[in-house]
């Protein structure tokens, strides 16, 4: 079935800002006396936020309500993430034209707020090339389940397998395959050691993403 529609995720992959997530994540969990370590933090990536903190709260013993630890750590998010520098993934925006010129149809899936969604989004200036921005609040289950991904085929009605994804983390790309949609693992060193193996392909920057090698994952 040939593919017609492309969806991308946002951290780590539009938006270099996994390292800023990294921060402030590591803040809160000062603020609630836990242990934080890189080799947890890349067990977290991807993940959406009521999510991400039930998982906190089942492995550290945590006795406050998930939802009221993701607000404390959202109050954090729109205060550290307005002082720091987020800037576009390298090559990102050339692909978005390049994609626009194949005639794909886009959309972006991130487990991230829609309002953290739409702040970057504006501040590139990008809107107008995606159909789509779904939220991980719009879903029930979080990557690596599928739904945030059957979410967009079915704003489309159009099959999942007439997608591309390209996702930087595990639980992205597991949650993708999950989906039946082929998916391009990208590896991005700012979101740290990800197994990406389940992946169709993995590229390292978006300059191996030639039209040539879009329109060979396509068919």
């Amino acid at each position: 079935m040939t593919k017609d529609h492309f969806i991308f995720d946002m951290d780590g992959v539009i938006v270099d800002s996994e390292p800023a997530h990294k921060e402030i994540l590591k803040k809160v969990f000062e603020e609630l006396s836990l242990d934080f370590s890189d080799a947890y933090h890349q067990t977290l990536v991807g993940m959406a936020a009521i999510p991400m903190w039930e998982k906190i709260k089942l492995d550290f013993d945590i006795e406050t309500n998930a939802r009221e630890l993701m607000n404390f750590h959202k109050e954090f998010l729109f205060i550290e993430m307005d002082a720091q520098s987020v800037e576009a993934v390298p090559g990102v925006l050339d692909f978005l034209q390049q994609l626009k010129t194949l005639d794909f149809r886009i959309s972006l899936a991130s487990s991230s707020s829609i309002k953290l969604i739409e702040q970057f989004i504006n501040n590139l200036e990008i809107t107008s090339y995606f159909d789509y921005l779904v939220s991980g609040e719009n879903v029930v289950r979080s990557k690596p389940n599928p739904d945030i991904f059957l979410k967009v085929a079915d704003n489309y009605k159009v099959d999942p397998a007439r997608f591309l994804v390209i996702e930087d983390s595990r639980n992205g790309v597991k949650a993708a395959k999950a989906a039946g949609m082929t998916c391009i693992g990208f590896r991005n060193v700012n979101s740290g050691n990800q197994d990406l193996s389940s992946a169709d392909i993995i590229v390292d920057s978006f300059a191996e993403l030639t039209s040539e090698k879009i329109k060979q994952l396509a068919t």
